[in-house]
């Protein structure tokens, strides 16, 4: 009986020692136990990523681990080799959890541990890019960038009139732009000539120029919107960009009529006005051309009063032309015999037009002229008078 009592209660002391062995070496399954150097990184069961960020080998020795995982966010913790294998722990999405144990740090390595489910693997290795690395890659990288800018050479035409475009291409990136096509759009009653459809390639850094003539042809005046120019390229590896210049404005006015338009004016040099029969005096004739062209041959004519004549000088004169703005001016002497109102008008004419003007004045008498009647009716008095004194004084003897 007793034989029995001490067999049982070994059976049940040898089950309870075998109890916490199975639960540990559960936990205790490697998943991974090896070395890596900083920025590698291991991959267990395509999900879970641990990275080596850092080592430290001063006292207390460590090192630095980036873990991600499915639905969890990023994590770092750091290891201390003193720590032992049941301290740091990482929980996964699904609650199964895997532990961490730092065997080694080296200058730029550490030797580690990771524990978990003995069904769990590591599943790929690989190397942690640096932003050096990013870097390097970005500079390996070539990529044109074409800066384009469009100028016109006047910004204000009339119909007829051609626009000088011009196209600055700079590429500005550090690749070759290849297959370069430019897109260029015009406005109606215009027409483009000498625009290129594509252009040669340009390097990295370099500049070229393209220009074209637009041509104003029948384009209604107003103010037009160009839009902008496109660029499509393509890089040393096919890839494809594109750029656009601004937009320009252009201005059409419309089409200056050019005409020439004479002006005439006749002026009488006189005090108020007023001229004395039968003196002479000064008449200024002037013809301005107040249009925006030269005038053909152009003709004087004069209407003179009846009773009014020219003394001295040329008052129907001939002209071949007269500039815009300038001007012919010329002086003749009259002399008018009759008393009164008078008016001189004066005809220019050129081409199919003609102006008028005109000059008034007033004739007097001198004052002898006024009192001539009255002199020579007194005249026969005086004698008459001088008479019968001569015969009153001859009966006196």
């Amino acid at each position: 009986m007793n034989s029995v009592r001490i067999l049982v209660i070994a059976t049940i002391f040898v089950f309870m020692l075998l109890i916490p062995v199975v639960v540990a070496s559960g936990n205790d399954s490697y998943i991974f136990d090896n070395e890596l150097q900083v920025n590698e990184g291991i991959t267990i069961e395509t999900s879970i990523h641990i990275e080596v960020v850092d080592v430290n080998r001063i006292p207390p020795e460590r090192a630095k681990f980036r873990i991600t995982s499915y639905q969890k966010p990023e994590r770092t913790i750091t290891v201390f080799r003193e720590d032992g294998p049941q301290v740091n722990k990482y929980e996964t999405y699904r609650g199964t959890s895997i532990y961490f144990d730092v065997i080694g740090v080296y200058s730029d390595s550490v030797q580690f541990s990771v524990s978990g489910p003995s069904n769990w693997r590591v599943t790929d290795y690989y190397d942690v890019e640096t932003e050096e690395d990013l870097e390097e890659v970005a500079d390996a990288v070539t990529v044109p960038k074409l800066k384009i800018t469009r100028t016109l050479d006047i910004a204000s035409v009339q119909q007829g009139q051609t626009v000088k475009v011009t196209f600055k291409i700079k590429n500005e990136g550090n690749g070759t732009a290849s297959e370069i096509e430019l897109d260029e759009s015009t406005i109606t009653g215009a027409y483009m000539e000498g625009c290129p459809a594509s252009l040669n390639d340009i390097a990295a850094g370099a500049t070229e120029r393209v220009s074209y003539d637009l041509k104003i042809i029948d384009a209604e005046p107003g103010t037009y919107e160009l839009n902008p120019t496109l660029l499509n390229y393509k890089s040393e590896s096919g890839a494809s960009y594109s750029s656009e210049s601004t937009s320009n404005v252009l201005v059409i006015v419309a089409e200056e009529v050019l005409v020439p338009e004479l002006g005439i004016k006749v002026t009488i040099e006189s005090d108020d006005d007023v001229i004395t029969c039968g003196d002479r005096f000064p008449a200024i004739i002037r013809i301005d051309n107040i249009g925006n062209a030269t005038s053909g041959r152009v003709t004087i004519k004069s209407h003179l009063p009846d009773d009014v004549r020219v003394a001295d000088g040329e008052i129907d004169p001939v002209y071949e032309s007269i500039k815009p703005g300038d001007f012919v001016e010329y002086d003749v002497t009259m002399i008018a015999y009759e008393p009164g109102k008078h008016i001189i008008k004066m005809d220019v004419l050129w081409a199919d037009a003609e102006a008028s003007a005109s000059a008034e004045f007033w004739a007097e008498l001198s004052g002898f002229d006024k009192y001539y009647i009255y002199i020579l009716a007194a005249i026969p008095i005086v004698l008459i008078l001088l008479w019968l004194i001569k015969r009153r004084r001859e009966y006196s003897f």
